[in-house]
């Protein structure tokens, strides 16, 4: 918290704003002006994460050790005058001299703005801006594969991926939250590698909700510096972070822990996805994120332990009626054709770029995030309807909006270059839950047995038809 007064006073000389509160978008125009400002930072900054649903915010930032509690008060004014205060809780970080501080504000309106602080022992932060929109449409954006690397220019990546936010809220004034595919860092567990991560100052202004990368699993540090909602620790809590959910409107977005391998997590994360449907079942739009690319662009997609975990999520999807899956892993930018039974569904419209009440499940996977896109070349995989090779970082801006529509649009950050769009139209919103025997478990198994799996299916009824004749003779 002690630097808080130096970063205030280096961001207004570099970036010639007149209140920090008001910072909500950097025009960076060097990377000589990104240095001055990054060399005042460290892994202390603010991470925000969404809430449960669009009213709610949550935070989460390492301190020094306190025995008072964290607070956060949020205010419509700049001045904070008025504010009301939320207080957190706090657990171990993994560095022995700090403690990680979680805090949950309530209430949030669509549309307004907001200025909060956040601190420990009465030590707060300046306000920082902080505004909502619409609560019946959504725009995020969607990126991946951040993945900053202590071995590498630190400043360098993180100058990177904040030109990659830099352009996307340049060019969007209505965007909610950061949706991110994982691969947050590249070993976890170094501050340094957080800290390039975190250093953009769009973070401060906007919540990002993030899957588990494989990287991510290399440390411990993943759930030190996300608050995130709804979190499914099931049977077998994970050091590196569950499976957790939140709803933004009509939206369900589930975030995956697509890297378990043991027998247990599997269950944890097929049951994980389980409870957030059926914990929203009135949702018109079913989001999943997963690190893993099923249906992707890259050299990663046949491998085993992604085609196992294509076995194991994609009948689930398929199973309840997901929209949409988002992914990263390979660091090159791909959209699928609509996927079912893993086939191409034909539908109409794949030429315009609009497609109405489609079948099928679409599958996009975000390229690198700072200059870490790989570029030898397309894989030509025939699932795939877009793929974009280049070692520009690029980003994509999904907008959901309450009339039905899913508009796709993805950007190269550094030639500012539109190079993909498309769009669903939906009318009809009712899920088509897939029935068979055992309900979902049933579809999982269909999956692993094939055409085996008709003897289960005998025996299941054989069962029954012995529960009927006994109890006929016990009534």
């Amino acid at each position: 918290m002690k630097k808080f007064k130096k970063i205030t006073a280096l961001v207004m000389a570099l970036f010639l704003l007149m209140s920090f509160a008001e910072i909500q978008s950097f025009a960076v125009t060097s990377i000589e002006e990104y240095q001055k400002y990054y060399e005042t930072l460290d892994n202390t900054l603010v991470m925000l994460t969404p809430g449960k649903d669009a009213t709610e915010l949550n935070f989460a930032w390492h301190s020094e050790w306190s025995l008072k509690a964290p607070k956060v008060r949020l205010s419509k004014n700049a001045d904070m005058a008025d504010y009301v205060e939320f207080v957190g809780s706090t657990t171990f970080s993994e560095n022995a001299d700090q403690r990680v501080n979680n805090v949950t504000v309530t209430g949030l309106e669509e549309n307004t703005t907001y200025y909060y602080t956040y601190g420990v022992n009465g030590d707060f932060s300046e306000p920082v801006k902080y505004q909502t929109h619409s609560f019946d449409s959504v725009k995020f954006v969607y990126v991946s594969d951040v993945q900053p690397h202590h071995k590498n220019d630190l400043l360098k990546e993180s100058y990177l991926w904040n030109q990659s936010l830099e352009s996307a809220f340049a060019r969007n004034d209505d965007i909610s939250f950061i949706v991110n595919g994982g691969d947050i860092t590249h070993n976890g567990d170094y501050n340094e590698e957080w800290t390039a991560f975190m250093s953009p100052e769009y973070l401060r202004s906007y919540p990002m909700a993030a899957a588990n990368g494989n990287h991510d699993k290399s440390g411990t540090t993943f759930t030190k510096y996300f608050n995130n909602p709804n979190a499914y620790t099931g049977i077998y809590p994970m050091s590196f972070g569950e499976s957790y959910w939140f709803r933004y409107g009509d939206v369900l977005f589930v975030m995956i822990n697509s890297i378990r391998w043991e027998a247990i997590g599997n269950l944890d994360t097929i049951n994980a996805v389980k409870a957030a449907v059926e914990a929203n079942p009135d949702a018109k739009w079913r989001v999943a994120v997963t690190h893993y690319d099923f249906y992707g662009p890259g050299p990663h997609v046949p491998e085993t332990k992604v085609t196992e975990k294509k076995k194991m999520l994609v009948p689930i999807f398929e199973h309840y009626d997901f929209d949409l899956v988002l992914n990263g892993h390979d660091h090159v930018y791909g959209r699928s054709y609509f996927m079912e039974d893993d086939k191409i569904v034909e539908n109409e419209g794949y030429s315009t770029g609009t497609v109405v009440d489609p079948e099928g499940i679409l599958y996009v996977t975000a390229s690198g995030s700072k200059g870490n896109s790989r570029t030898e070349g397309s894989y030509n995989y025939p699932w795939i309807a877009k793929d974009y090779i280049s070692p520009n970082n690029c980003y994509s801006t999904i907008e959901i909006t309450d009339d039905g529509q899913l508009k796709l649009v993805t950007v190269d950050a550094v030639t500012e270059k539109v190079i993909d769009t498309f769009n669903i139209v939906k009318t009809d919103f009712e899920p088509e839950y897939e029935e068979n025997t055992f309900g979902l478990y049933g579809t999982l198994l269909k999956e692993y047995t094939g055409e085996y799996f008709i003897i289960f299916e005998m025996l299941y009824d054989l069962t029954l038809a012995v529960k009927r004749f006994i109890g006929r003779f016990v009534a």
